[in-house]
């Protein structure tokens, strides 16, 4: 099940105007005492009041009650006609309405919170225009969503889940420019979806895809790569139709529980148990195998490319290795002191940083360029729980807090604290891969095998 930006569906309830209960039942003409003012209402008659009319008091439950047993044509409970673009309710509460069906409630349809993206767009009104089938007309370049009216109407990100997603213990997560393509370790089988939407492409499983206990996926510009955890092997796809290329396993591949893959632009790296796989993407041979020595790997788990040299995350040995994508040479490998690794799980670079998500409930940030060390986050409004994945949108960092059910959004600036996504539409469970797609962040959730996609703050 998808929706853009899904938000509670049907009627008012507890706050101002009630369930369809009971009828008011009022003499054919009744005082009704304002504040200061007073006056006739006539049933059945059109009245006409320049003056605010105030019902109070403490009654246990509904203050009003309507109710329209009628079933023609038009037939509501009340009508409220103002002028246009003003809102014709206002409630003053701070627990949120349950069950409300908010277009126009704010004065404003669904359609004002359609996407709105900046530079020049093909359409004159320069918005991102979503068609009835959910397809875009108009989405270049980058969008940016309106998170204020999103936040005002408690409107939330999709939530897939079912059907011929057949999501199972989803694990990473790659964006290829116009789809997602997500790895289900339980089912060993890979799910397409579509970016601009959420909708299915096609679920690929069996035959020569050879996928077993998939993990990790990488985009080449191409090929999708999934390394195949338990089959030791990684599996080459066309992204164009899914068809599948080749399958490379055993001799001098070496693979041995490859658990991620990163491409450096003309070359794959696959990350293993104690090493790393080197291959050519354009035919998938083998180059070279990294392992002992200065590399350390131990149980190396996540890598990320940051235009010069890879960086591994060793799960078991609390650390960070880096190495050139230029010959595999090994440049440093970071531990102990102040980076304070605690099962270093998923890495990201954004631009000049690397951030690391420290299973033992820490982010650390260090440089690119030498390695030192920035800052270490825990604690405090940063509710890190596990965290897991983390991904870069071009100003803001993403962590999946796998025990936590949540997703914590830090500034990349200054590692401070945005937000932690967590509950209600969220659908968030155990959390694990995090991939962006140029506007909206895509999580998947081990625990009840979904994919949530968020707006990108």
């Amino acid at each position: 099940m998808r929706t853009f930006f899904k938000r509670t569906p049907a009627f008012f309830s507890g706050v101002v105007i009630g369930a369809v209960v009971s009828m008011v039942t009022l003499t054919a003409s009744v005082a009704l005492a304002g504040t200061g003012v007073g006056g006739i209402f006539n049933l059945g008659k059109t009245n006409s009041v320049n003056a605010r009319t105030t019902l109070s008091g403490a009654t246990a439950g509904r203050q009003l009650q309507v109710s329209n047993s009628s079933a023609g044509a038009g037939a509501t409970g009340i009508g409220i006609n103002v002028a246009a673009g003003k809102p014709p309710l206002s409630v003053n509460s701070s627990t949120k309405v349950s069950h409300l069906n908010a277009d126009y409630l704010d004065g404003l349809h669904a359609s004002a919170l359609q996407t709105r993206v900046s530079g020049s767009c093909p359409s004159a009104s320069g918005i991102r225009k979503v068609n009835a089938n959910g397809t875009v007309a108009c989405s270049l370049p980058v969008p940016v969503p309106d998170l204020q009216r999103v936040a005002e109407l408690n409107w939330y990100a999709g939530v897939y889940q079912g059907g011929s997603y057949a999501f199972a213990n989803p694990q990473a997560v790659a964006f290829d420019g116009t789809h997602l393509w997500v790895a289900n370790a339980a089912s060993s089988t890979v799910t397409e979806l579509n970016a601009s939407d959420g909708s299915w492409v096609r679920t690929l499983s069996g035959g020569s895809y050879d996928f077993i206990n998939p993990n990790g996926v990488a985009f080449d510009g191409s090929h999708l790569w999934v390394t195949n955890l338990n089959g030791n092997s990684v599996t080459e796809l066309n992204v164009s139709d899914g068809s599948w290329v080749r399958t490379l396993s055993g001799g001098s591949y070496g693979f041995s529980s490859p658990a991620a893959v990163a491409f450096d632009g003309s070359h794959l790296w696959v990350v293993n148990n104690n090493s790393v796989t080197e291959l050519n993407a354009s035919d998938g041979s083998w180059i070279r195998t990294l392992s002992g020595g200065s590399y350390a790997f131990n149980l190396s788990y996540a890598v990320a490319f940051d235009g010069t040299h890879m960086w591994v995350t060793n799960l078991i040995g609390n650390s960070v290795t880096e190495f050139n994508v230029s010959d595999g040479s090994w440049v440093r490998t970071l531990s102990g002191g102040s980076y304070a690794f605690s099962g270093p799980e998923g890495v990201a670079f954004d631009g000049s940083h690397l951030w690391v998500a420290n299973y033992g409930n820490s982010v650390t940030e260090f440089n690119a360029s030498d390695g030192s060390w920035v800052r270490t986050l825990s604690g405090g409004s940063y509710a890190f729980n596990s965290p897991y994945g983390v991904a870069f949108d071009g100003s803001h960092l993403w962590v999946a807090n796998t025990n936590g059910n949540s997703v914590t959004e830090l500034n990349a600036s200054d590692g401070s604290w945005v937000r932690t996504l967590s509950g209600g539409s969220y659908g968030l469970n155990s959390p694990i891969g995090v991939a962006f797609d140029g506007s909206h962040l895509w999580v998947t959730n081990s625990g009840n095998d979904s994919v949530t996609e968020l707006p990108a703050g």
